[in-house]
């Protein structure tokens, strides 16, 4: 250890508070202020519990053209999700990473089909997910007809027999 050598003169000019912190510090060099460092967190709209990440929920981190992070979270519905700004994207599983092991989050481009593959093999191709996203929007473009007709003319053939009976009621045919 350094030992300080403090003159007679320089004794009366150091306050005693800094006299004290240098002899602590001398004594205890490890335990001398160490600066914390910050833990990143999950942003609060990417977040997926258990019960979510069940029915098949991500979290995704979605990078803009101008450099924005935005978050949000997604259903992963035959190998594609469609963003909130109407994008549609594909994965295959292999781009899904975990937030400190326990949350599955993608970092998907906007302006790319695929995420971001930040393993060991890297990014062979960007067409894998295309036949994926193309039969994504063709269901989501086909409406199913719903009976919505039938039970309508039903109702109605049961008002105007309601009406009658209640009519002839009234008038006395009955």
């Amino acid at each position: 250890m350094e030992e300080i050598k403090i003159s007679p003169e320089e004794k009366k000019e150091i306050p005693l508070k800094e006299k004290i912190d240098l002899l602590f510090q001398q004594l205890n060099p490890e335990q001398t202020k160490k600066e914390k460092t910050k833990k990143l967190k999950i942003p609060r709209k990417a977040k997926v519990k258990k019960r979510k990440l069940k029915k098949g929920w991500l979290g995704i981190l979605k990078v803009d053209e101008n450099g924005n992070i935005s978050a949000e979270k997604q259903r992963i519905f035959d190998s594609t999700f469609k963003l909130k700004d109407g994008t549609y994207h594909s994965t295959d599983g292999r781009e899904i990473l975990f937030w400190q092991g326990k949350f599955p989050v993608i970092i998907q481009p906007s302006w790319k089909k695929n995420p971001i593959q930040i393993r060991k093999e890297q990014e062979l191709n960007e067409t894998y997910g295309q036949k994926y996203i193309r039969a994504r929007m063709l269901s989501d473009t086909i409406k199913v007809k719903s009976g919505v007709g039938g039970k309508a003319i039903i109702w109605i053939i049961g008002i105007a027999i309601a009406a009658y009976i209640g009519y002839k009621l009234i008038t006395g045919g009955l």
